[in-house]
């Protein structure tokens, strides 16, 4: 198995690193709109392509190069420099694209990241195919996500170009939707079904359940995107109402695999449970903001810091749980594979490593949860208060401190990980 530069922990390592930055310019520009000073528009999109491409993107490929490695069809151990180095300078182009306003180095970043489209998608499927909980459906369904990132990269870079100036609402809307719902909300969910058997040890409770899942949130998710970008929100009321079902249909079914495998819990499950249970909270959250805007005027105001909370419902509650649920998962596994050669001396060393994430487990999970639905909880004391109450102002700076503790918890792990090595008999390494 392959280390060192373009190895998949070099993937996951960079990507958290990503996470982590573009995570405090986040903290600092939600900060900024509550004290009524806004960072730059360009700091926020900086911030949105960073955790994105170079965080979220950049440690799925990680992920998925890390199931084909310890499955053991990377016989020939490549390490994939190349497409490390071209994802970074992806990302690093957009970044800075959004942040000096530079059309041309955005649409150039683009196109360097459309480039990777074919190798990112041949990894993210083979890794997803190395699970056992693959069915010939998955297929279907994981092309409907790729197809999501195809679409948003071609769509960004028409968004970027302006050259249809006319269709730029239509054309944003399609954009942001088509990479949040199609490929990551759709791929994280298929994902987590997927994988589920192998990390339970344990088919899924109701096999029939997870193919119906796979089924139908491809469709609820097109019906969505139809009903943004028609403008229709009777189609989103009941696209989203038949998403809501579905996800709670496929969310009791991995919770109940979940509680019936007997399996001790760890950082990693605890992460992949609230994960579910957030999505579900951040799609009602979706319908009532949907019902609210039949009302004429709107029942309650939204603004801006609605919509900021409303998003990072997903992007901290669901994406970022999962991830960090995914590298707690990966990494024990991955450096002990690298590190020790013997299959037997390898268990003790990945337990090590793993008695490592699970340190403080609760604290950890808990800062991410509360700090997400502190936002939540500042953008409704809105409707109410002024933004110079002191409720806002300590519910602010609480939420964020929380999600600043959780961002420095999991870094600390990782670095601990990655730098705890085998001792003893346990150091022969490859």
């Amino acid at each position: 198995m392959s280390r060192g530069f373009g190895s998949p922990l070099s993937f996951l390592v960079t990507g958290w690193s990503w996470l982590l930055l573009t995570s405090l310019i986040g903290l600092a520009t939600f900060l900024g709109i509550v004290r009524g000073s806004p960072l730059p528009y360009g700091l926020r999109l900086l911030h949105v392509h960073g955790a994105l491409i170079g965080g979220l993107l950049q440690i799925m490929t990680g992920l998925a190069l890390t199931a084909v490695a310890l499955a053991g069809h990377d016989t020939k151990g490549p390490k994939h420099r190349l497409l490390f180095v071209t994802m970074n300078l992806s990302a690093l182009g957009l970044a800075a694209g959004a942040w000096l306003r530079d059309y041309t180095l955005t649409i150039g970043a683009g196109l360097l990241l459309a480039a990777l489209f074919v190798p990112l998608a041949r990894h993210l499927m083979t890794g997803l195919r190395t699970s056992s909980g693959w069915t010939p459906l998955s297929a279907f369904f994981f092309g409907v996500s790729l197809s999501g990132l195809f679409g948003t990269l071609v769509l960004g870079e028409f968004l970027a170009g302006a050259w249809f100036p006319t269709w730029h609402g239509i054309l944003r809307l399609g954009h942001l939707h088509t990479g949040l719902l199609l490929f990551l909300t759709l791929g994280v969910v298929g994902a987590m079904q997927t994988a589920m058997p192998g990390l339970m040890n344990r088919p899924l409770r109701s096999a029939g359940l997870g193919q119906l899942v796979l089924l139908l949130l491809p469709a609820c998710a097109a019906g969505l995107i139809t009903g943004f970008l028609l403008s229709s929100v009777h189609i989103q009321l009941v696209a989203g109402a038949g998403f809501l079902v579905t996800l709670a249909l496929g969310s009791i079914n991995l919770l109940r695999t979940w509680s019936q495998a007997g399996q001790p819990g760890s950082a990693a499950t605890d992460h992949l449970m609230i994960a579910l249970c957030l999505l579900l909270i951040m799609t009602c959250i979706g319908m009532a903001v949907g019902i609210n805007v039949l009302w004429t005027p709107p029942m309650m105001p939204y603004g801006t810091l609605h919509l900021v909370a409303y998003t990072h419902t997903a992007l901290l509650g669901f994406f970022l749980q999962a991830t960090v649920s995914g590298l707690f998962y990966a990494l024990p596994a991955l450096l002990a594979a690298q590190r020790i050669t013997s299959h037997k001396k390898r268990s003790a060393y990945q337990e090590t490593l793993a008695q490592i994430a699970n340190r403080w487990r609760a604290l950890q999970v808990s800062t991410l949860s509360f700090g997400t639905l502190g936002l939540v909880l500042v953008a409704s004391l809105t409707w109410n208060l002024p933004l110079s109450s002191i409720w806002i102002q300590a519910g602010t700076w609480g939420s964020l401190g929380l999600l600043l503790i959780h961002l420095t918890m999991v870094t600390v792990k990782i670095t601990q990980m990655v730098g705890t090595m085998p001792t003893g008999d346990r150091a022969a390494t490859r």
